[in-house]
């Protein structure tokens, strides 16, 4: 009896480890078609089975099993790693600035929720994308320390809006890919330096088109930021991880840095399932800013986690 359960169980693992090895290799191949794409976002998830199919190969002997498991396992933390270590640091920072970004998710109607996590952080700029107007409406009473602001809320899901206490030197609309779907340009000044911020949320690649939209959007978010003078700090629900080759080009083409180097993997959806959680609200920046602090905020009410940041301009 015990020897049918063993060869049933060790079925069932070979049957899993071998379904998330092949949802492994498939993320590898992201550029042949947008589908596969979305085999590339969950190396954490892929890991954290392989890895557990590895140690029950181990426990009941099944070594074939268990090297097959490890190596998969590997591969996927190969990807996880690299992100932990931390940059160095600047040996003179400035001031420290505090950004708050959020996916409020437009539906949503807890706003005392997304207004404590607000408070909490207490930041100096505050983004917002997927804001209408009865958010605006809602949170404007705790939002009357931020006299510099901008908005422009959408029942598409596609409004945004920004909220400071440092001064504003321009704010401007770009529509990167003629989709209307707007980006926000923010320009002020940080210790004597010119920062640019930019918020943006592209489609989510639910059906080819939509998948063909995004990128197109990505690479036109990424030409411009490397074109503007001065640091720069990206915001934004990219609806894709840093694992896509999406992302790659993007970092390649921008020449930004990534944000959670340093502070770790950070996944901020989907809220209502923790265990499928993945990181795709970004924060792209100039090497000239440092990071001296990334975290994820509480829950808002919305299917994304905030991304709280402390940043200070690098003094050579």
């Amino acid at each position: 009896m015990l020897s049918i359960f063993t060869n049933i169980l060790t079925i069932l693992i070979w049957l899993l480890a071998g379904l998330i090895s092949l949802s492994t290799a498939l993320g590898f191949l992201s550029r042949l078609d947008w589908r596969l794409e979305l085999f590339s976002h969950f190396r954490l998830q892929y890991a954290a089975t392989l890895g557990m199919c590895s140690a029950l190969f181990l426990l009941i002997g099944v070594w074939p099993g268990f090297l097959f498991s490890l190596i998969g396992f590997l591969v996927n933390l190969a990807l996880l790693l690299p992100i932990y270590p931390r940059r160095q640091s600047s040996s003179n920072p400035g001031a420290v600035y505090s950004i708050f970004f959020a996916n409020i998710y437009g539906p949503n109607t807890q706003y005392d929720c997304i207004a404590a996590a607000i408070q909490r952080a207490d930041p100096h700029v505050i983004l917002l994308v997927e804001v209408r107007s009865h958010h605006l409406t809602a949170l404007a009473p705790h939002l009357i320390d931020y006299p510099y602001r901008f908005t422009q809320p959408k029942q598409n899901n596609y409004g945004l809006a920004i909220f400071s206490r440092l001064p504003l030197n321009s704010i401007e609309i770009q529509d990167f890919n003629g989709l209307s779907l707007a980006s926000l340009v923010a320009r002020l000044s940080l210790d004597g330096t010119s920062l640019t911020i930019i918020g943006t949320h592209p489609e989510a690649p639910k059906n080819r088109q939509h998948a063909t939209n995004r990128v197109q959007h990505l690479e036109a978010v990424a030409c411009f930021s490397a074109a503007q003078p001065g640091e720069l700090l990206l915001l934004g629900d990219f609806n894709t991880t840093s694992w896509s080759h999406v992302f790659k080009d993007m970092l390649h083409t921008s020449h930004l840095l990534d944000s959670r180097q340093g502070f770790g993997l950070q996944p901020s959806w989907p809220v209502e399932y923790p265990l499928l959680r993945i990181p795709i609200d970004h924060a792209l920046h100039t090497p000239g800013l440092c990071i001296r602090s990334r975290k994820l905020g509480p829950s808002i009410g919305s299917d994304h986690l905030p991304v709280i940041l402390d940043i200070t301009i690098t003094k050579t």
